[in-house]
C-alpha cells in the first residue's frame, strides 16, 4: 500500500473554562491531527504532548514541525508501507520525537482498520468489553469547588481518581480527600516526576498512611535506580509513566524492578506498534498497565482505549467530563455510564454483592469510530500542511 496523501493540522482546542495542565492554567490546548489517505480511505490520529515542553522534550508545536519537515516527506517517498514496522526503519535516523513518530503510526493503524471495515480495537487484537474509567484532578484554588467534585465522584459511582501531586498541593490534600470520599475509592497520586529524591523521600513515606492504590512517576523519567530503590521500600505500588517511552525503557524498568504498573499513552511510546510490544513484555513480567490520557480531543481518546483493550490492561483508564472541559470537539465524545458487577463476599459463604462502577462502551464502526468534523478543524487550525504523491 502506498500513501497517496498526508494532511497535518496544528489545532487549538478551546476549553469550556480555564484548565490547569502541568501546573499551568490555560484557556486551550494545542494538539496535532494527522490524516493519511490511501485507496480512497482516510486514517486519523491525534497527539498532544502539551502546549509547552514542560513535561517531556516535545510540545505540540514541535511535533507539528518535526512531522512536517522530516517524517512526512520520508513517508510520501516510500513506495509501499505494508506493515507498521516499516516506520521503524524509515524514521530510524531521526532520534527521539516519539509523539511525532507515534501520530504517523497511529494514523496508519486507523487506516488499516478502515480498510478491513472493523474497529481499531479489533484490528489491534482486542476484544470488546466495557472499559472501566476514573477521573483526573489537578490543582484547584477553590477548595469548596474541589471537594464538591470529590463528593460528585462518589455519587457518580467512580471507583478510581487520580490527584496531581506537587509541592503546595500534596499530603494535606490527599489527607483531606481521604476524609471525605468513600473508603473503597481507589485514590492514586501522580507527581509527574516533580519530586527530588534528596528532598521529598519523607513525603512519599507519609503517603503510606492513606492506603493509595499507586504513586505515579514520583521522580524524573531517567531516575530508574532511584525509582527501584523507592519501590523496594514502599508498601504503596510505584507506577511509571514518562519513564516509559519505548520497549527499551520498559525492559530497564522490568529488570530493575522499578514499579508494579505502567501508565501507557500511545503517542508517548511512538504509536500502537510499540505499545503492543510493551504490553507483551509487561504481561510476561506480571506488570499491570492502564491507559493514561493527556488533555486532547476524543479522537486521541479513542486511540488510547483501543490500545488499552488490545493490550489487555486490567486497571481503570483515564477519562474526562468532556462537555465540561471542552467548548466543542471535532469527534463525538465517548461518555461513561454506570455498570455493575457481582463481587463475592469474604465471609466464607457463596454470597455476593453488586458493586457499581463507571465504564465506557467501545464502538462498532470502522477505525476509531468516526471522522473529524472538517469545519471544526478549519475553524481552529493554527497551521496546516498537505502532502501528495500526485
Amino acid at each position: 500500500m502506498q500513501i497517496d496523501q498526508a494532511e497535518l493540522f496544528l489545532v487549538r482546542l478551546p476549553f469550556a473554562s480555564p484548565q490547569v495542565v502541568h501546573d499551568q492554567t490555560s484557556d486551550y490546548c494545542d494538539t496535532v491531527f494527522l490524516r493519511l489517505q490511501a485507496e480512497g480511505l482516510s486514517g486519523w490520529a491525534e497527539v498532544a504532548p502539551g502546549n509547552f515542553p514542560f513535561l517531556t522534550a516535545e510540545s505540540s508545536q514541535s511535533v507539528f514541525e518535526l512531522t512536517r519537515d522530516f517524517l512526512l516527506p520520508r513517508l510520501l517517498k516510500t513506495k509501499s508501507v505494508s506493515e507498521s514496522k516499516t516506520f521503524a526503519d524509515l524514521f530510524a535516523p531521526i532520534k527521539g520525537n516519539r509523539n511525532a513518530k507515534g501520530v504517523v503510526d497511529m494514523a496508519w493503524w486507523d487506516l488499516q482498520a478502515r480498510m478491513k471495515d472493523e474497529p481499531l480495537w479489533k484490528t489491534l487484537g482486542g476484544t470488546k468489553r466495557p472499559v472501566e474509567v476514573g477521573l483526573v484532578f489537578d490543582r484547584n484554588e477553590d477548595q469548596d469547588a474541589f471537594f464538591r467534585e470529590m463528593q460528585r465522584v462518589t455519587d457518580d459511582c467512580f471507583r478510581r481518581i487520580t490527584l496531581k501531586f506537587r509541592p503546595g498541593w500534596d499530603v494535606q490534600v490527599v489527607a483531606a480527600v481521604r476524609a471525605v470520599v468513600a473508603p473503597l475509592l481507589n485514590v492514586q497520586v501522580d507527581a509527574e516526576g516533580a519530586l527530588d529524591p534528596e528532598m521529598h523521600t519523607d513525603t512519599l513515606y507519609r503517603l503510606e498512611d492513606f492506603f493509595l492504590s499507586m504513586i505515579e512517576q514520583p521522580f524524573a523519567p531517567s531516575d530508574f535506580v532511584v525509582n527501584a530503590m523507592t519501590a523496594e521500600t514502599l508498601h504503596t505500588p510505584i507506577t511509571l509513566d514518562e519513564s516509559i517511552t519505548s520497549l527499551l525503557e520498559a525492559n530497564i524498568a522490568i529488570d530493575l524492578k522499578c514499579c508494579r504498573y505502567f501508565a501507557m499513552k500511545p503517542g508517548r511510546v511512538g504509536g500502537h506498534t510499540e505499545a503492543k510490544k510493551i504490553a507483551e513484555a509487561a504481561m510476561a513480567n506480571e506488570i499491570d498497565c492502564y491507559g493514561a490520557f493527556d488533555l486532547q480531543s476524543p479522537l486521541g481518546y479513542r486511540h488510547m482505549l483501543a490500545m488499552a483493550v488490545a493490550g489487555g490492561y486490567t486497571l481503570p483508564c483515564d477519562i474526562y467530563r468532556w462537555n465540561e472541559v471542552f467548548a466543542e470537539t471535532p469527534v463525538a465524545p465517548l461518555e461513561s455510564s454506570v455498570h455493575s458487577e457481582s463481587v463475592p463476599l469474604n465471609d466464607g459463604s457463596d454470597a455476593a454483592e453488586e458493586r457499581l462502577f463507571q465504564a465506557v462502551e467501545l464502538w462498532d464502526e470502522p477505525g476509531v469510530g468516526g471522522l473529524p468534523d472538517m469545519a471544526f478543524l478549519e475553524k481552529h487550525t493554527l497551521e496546516h500542511q498537505l502532502f501528495s504523491n500526485d
